[in-house]
């Protein structure tokens, strides 16, 4: 796929994690400017979840869609090969063949 997964969403969710910890053991106020900072950070790690779950949706339905066309040639080619079947081969048609040198076409 070529495509390097990034832990971007990972790790800032752990950093966001321990920014937070320090006011689960008693109350503390947060500053406009820290209430900004993190609203900031809780985006941005939206935006890069969201961008993760696309590309995984675009996967699975790429998948699928590949699994549901093998499955339609596959039911083709077996209706083809059923004995009594009206599906057949079209005839081959001869064609003139040409070494590239003038007037050798038949």
């Amino acid at each position: 796929m070529g495509v390097k997964m990034s832990l971007e969403l990972s790790d800032g969710l752990f950093d966001l994690r321990r920014l937070v910890a320090e006011y689960e053991h008693e109350a503390r106020v947060l500053a406009p400017e820290d209430a900004r900072i993190l609203a900031r950070c809780i985006k941005e790690l939206g935006i890069k979840a969201r961008e993760m779950e696309n590309r995984l949706s675009r996967l699975l339905w790429n998948e699928q869609a590949r699994a549901e066309r093998a499955a339609e040639a596959e039911r083709i080619a077996e209706a083809a090969c059923r004995p009594g079947s009206n599906v057949m081969l079209f005839p081959v048609i001869p064609r003139p063949f040409s070494d590239g040198q003038p007037g050798d076409a038949a």
